[in-house]
């Protein structure tokens, strides 16, 4: 007897382990722009076309939190050297004049074996009321033809280090999600890259 209620009390704790699961990620694309991304699980998300970007493509989460895909014309002198030098410094130019970005670090990157750059910087934000909030930002911008992608992940503070704090508290949720960013068949390329690559869990569920 006693061993039959060990074997229940087992298959009922598997049983809920299995309930408890999340479902499996969903990779959002747009193929207008030829790009995909999963984004975060029990996120709010959206797409949309705003006065900035072409396509924008994205969630919202805790603490303001929010990742998102932005498509844009490449603005001018933004990474025309062939110095990564010369780049980060068009592109430092470009996030403080353009975006209002300051103490703004710039770093080379790949993202689909493509060349890409990660700036990393803080904001000034106004609410509706006025109030002045901080925003930490970490964005990685890519080059395809005449457009520019820019992924962009970012949280929000009553004070800098609290900014901070937030983006921290999701970073890893972001981090995955930004990993599976992937460009496509689209328009600015005329060659296709494949399908995109799975995710752990994607594989997982792969039969």
């Amino acid at each position: 007897m006693a061993a039959v209620l060990a074997a229940v009390v087992v298959l009922a704790a598997l049983a809920a382990c299995r309930e408890q699961e999340l479902p499996p990620p969903v990779r959002s694309a747009n193929m207008d722009y030829g790009f995909s991304i999963v984004l975060p699980q029990g996120w709010k998300t959206f797409e949309e076309k705003t006065r900035d970007c072409l396509a924008s493509l994205g969630a919202t989460g805790p603490d303001d939190g929010l990742v998102y895909v932005c498509v844009r014309r490449r603005p001018p002198d933004f990474a025309t050297s062939q110095s990564e030098f010369v780049n980060c410094a068009q592109i430092k130019t470009y996030v403080e004049e353009t975006l209002l970005g300051r103490r703004v670090e710039c770093r080379t990157t790949t993202v689909q074996g493509r060349q890409a750059y990660e700036a990393l910087y803080l904001r000034d934000v106004a609410d509706a009321k006025g109030a002045v909030r901080k925003q930490f930002v970490n964005q990685t911008f890519l080059l395809r033809g005449d457009l520019l992608y820019a992924v962009t992940s970012y949280a929000m503070g009553t004070t800098e280090a609290k900014a901070h704090a937030a983006f921290n508290a999701h970073s890893e949720v972001v981090l995955r999600s930004v990993l599976t960013f992937f460009l496509h068949n689209g328009q600015g390329n005329g060659q296709s890259n494949g399908p995109p690559p799975q995710s752990d869990r994607e594989r997982a569920k792969s039969p």
